[in-house]
């Protein structure tokens, strides 16, 4: 475990990483070519991956490469020809999504770090059976500081935690979004953002930004061993002042006389931000900026009725300014300002001026830029000079996976209810699975669900529930639980929610390990890819509302409705709220193009109820009938054809 923490910062091109290195950071993370999160960032070659990671060494700055996107069978061996390639370049790291990488490139680079990402979705200490291989995990942003404290308590694993920067509406890895609206995958590094567009009138999924640099000092006490910045797609000026501010906080705490950089502080705050807030981490229930999910900037105040505004900050000619009015927000530049009834050409803090703007009383007012130039003189180093190891590029050897059979054909359900349990039997499913933490659960016929999101204590109670039910097959929505389980002994069969983002053969094979386990894959993957799975022993959704985001966030109402009219269901799960597809998933007929290719496992998420008519179609369907393009309308077939990029 590090002495000091360790400051990470985020670097989107080469002037970023010059901007992060001159500013403290001790540690950067960045991607190279197509297999990171931020596909749009400008990223790295990996001619240029060399010299990148040369000139942070000489300054004793290590190099992280994300390589965190769910990956296809047909993309392994380049996937792994990257990061051999990007090995032999003397990264220090990488981070991965597929917790199935880990033994394999450990095994592999001995000495290279393997970090588990945020969108691994690692929610409690359960998964540290699950982490052979990784050497830091990057805990989900929706956890509390005492459940941050009780994982590296209770596992001993170095930790990472976000510290500023855009926060992500959907629970880690857990958002489907973006993918199922136009194709483009978050989980593949291509979120088109719809958490930032409006729906029932306003931007209520829209975050504001974290900003922890006033908590520095609990959070080096709870034992955390990096601190993380958000930012690969903001301006170089972002990564510069972001990790500046946090360096200087940082090293005041270190000195006994902690202090948080105002200065530098306000200048990032005028770079971006969408208001801050210390999230999750310290129990925050204001999160969302509904306004707007654009910049914010420095509140300057809020014209009065003689159209007069007393400043909050220093502005001056040619500075822009937002204005906030009823109708919407206004950009505008600073041409004139009066003061005392004089034309002056800036006015500090606390003056009282009137401004040659469109505004009416009542506006708010906001500096979005400055003509001030900044000037930052690089931080010293820190940090010895990093001697280049002595390394050849290494071959990762991809495992022989024998081809494996489905064992059965299955119809498996899940309900939301007992009496849809009733009528999930009645119609012949073959598995029927209901919420364990349901009241009703132990009066139903139902198999048990474990839900998504647990924490510590809510693991414990699931575990113990099973224990109780005595039941010989669970659907798994943790993935946390799968060692413990197997552990019990008690368990014929465990079926993996898709939410655990099975996504190859590798993913399939690992969880196999832990017994009789059949992963629901993820809907994000298509017939042809499906059918190249070397195992066929899973399951596919077929029909249902795909779950699109699970968030911790209390989001009111039962709906959803965007700009162009489409509806998304919001529904309360255990103790979080998933907004699911505006459209049920159907795809009825082509199960047998399913079953021709040897996929014989079916998984129903009945949300919208009426089990038994839906199951007899399945039935049907099965038995070489074909469902009536009356009963297929208003279903999409998701990903099944037209896939992600």
């Amino acid at each position: 475990m590090p002495t000091r923490v360790e400051l990470l910062s985020p670097v989107g091109s080469p002037r970023s990483l010059q901007a992060a290195v001159e500013n403290g950071a001790d540690a950067v993370y960045f991607g190279v070519g197509t297999f990171n999160a931020r596909r749009r960032a400008e990223n790295f070659t990996m001619r240029e991956l060399r010299d990148a990671v040369s000139y942070a060494h000489e300054h004793g700055v290590k190099v992280y490469l994300t390589f965190n996107i769910l990956v296809k069978n047909d993309e392994l061996p380049a996937f792994f020809d990257d990061v051999s390639e990007a090995y032999s370049r003397d990264i220090d790291g990488v981070i991965i999504q597929h917790l199935s990488f880990a033994p394999l490139l450990k095994d592999t680079f001995p000495d290279l770090r393997i970090h588990s990402s945020t969108q691994a979705a690692v929610s409690n200490s359960s998964y540290a059976d699950l982490l052979p291989g990784v050497d830091r995990v990057t805990l989900p942003r929706e956890l509390s500081l005492a459940q941050v404290r009780a994982f590296i308590k209770k596992t001993a694993i170095e930790t990472e935690v976000f510290v500023h920067g855009a926060l992500c509406f959907s629970y880690s890895g857990l958002c489907l979004f973006s993918s199922f609206l136009g194709g483009r995958s978050g989980n593949r590094g291509l979120c088109a953002q719809p958490c930032r567009k409006s729906y029932n009138g306003s931007y209520r999924l829209s975050t504001k930004d974290l900003c922890l640099v006033r908590r520095v000092p609990e959070l080096i006490a709870a034992g955390i061993a990096s601190f993380k910045i958000e930012g690969r797609l903001r301006s170089p000026r972002y990564t510069a002042l972001a990790t500046r501010v946090y360096r200087l906080a940082v090293d005041s705490y270190y000195k006994g006389e902690f202090r948080v950089p105002e200065r530098e502080l306000k200048e990032l705050a005028l770079e971006f931000n969408r208001d801050f807030t210390e999230g999750y981490l310290f129990d925050t229930v204001d999160l969302i900026a509904p306004e707007t999910p654009r910049n914010r900037g420095l509140f300057l105040g809020v014209l009065s009725k003689d159209r007069r505004v007393t400043l909050h900050e220093l502005l001056a000619v040619g500075d822009g300014i937002g204005i906030w009015t009823k109708a919407g927000i206004d950009g505008a530049v600073i041409k004139e300002i009066e003061l005392d009834g004089k034309s002056v050409s800036h006015a500090d803090r606390g003056e009282t001026v009137q401004l040659a703007i469109r505004a009416a009383a009542g506006d708010t007012i906001y500096k979005t830029s400055s003509t001030a130039p900044l000037h930052l003189t690089p931080l010293p180093h820190q940090n010895p000079k990093i001697a280049p190891p002595t390394r050849v590029r290494r071959r990762v050897p991809l495992p022989e996976l024998n081809p494996l059979e489905s064992d059965g054909q299955e119809l498996l359900v899940k309900v939301y209810s007992k009496t849809d349990a009733e009528a999930a039997l009645e119609a012949g499913a073959t598995r029927i699975f209901y919420s364990i933490f349901a009241d009703d659960f132990a009066a139903s016929t139902a198999l048990p669900y474990i839900p998504r999101i647990l924490a510590d204590d809510e693991a414990a109670e699931a575990h113990r529930r099973i224990v109780e039910s005595d039941s010989k097959a669970i659907l798994l929505g943790n993935l946390g639980l799968l060692p413990s389980l197997e552990c019990s002994g008690a368990l014929q069969r465990v079926y993996l929610e898709y939410s655990a983002n099975i996504f190859n053969d590798l993913d399939v094979a690992f969880v196999h390990r832990y017994g009789a386990v059949v992963p629901v894959v993820s809907p994000e993957l298509t017939l042809t890819e499906l059918s190249a799975f070397r195992s066929k022993n899973f399951a596919v959704l077929v029909h249902g509302r795909p779950v699109l985001m699970t968030t911790k966030y209390p989001l009111p109402g039962e709906r959803l409705e965007d700009e162009r009219g489409f509806v998304f269901p919001v529904r309360r799960e255990f103790t979080y709220t998933q907004i699911l597809n505006s459209l049920p998933m159907g795809l009825f007929n082509e199960v047998q193009w399913l079953c021709e290719v040897g996929i014989t496992k079916f998984f129903l998420d009945l949300t919208d109820g009426n089990a038994g008519r839906i199951i007899g179609l399945y039935r049907d369907v099965l038995a070489g009938k074909t469902v009536k393009k009356s009963a297929r309308r208003k279903h999409t077939r998701g990903h099944f054809t037209r896939g992600v990029q």
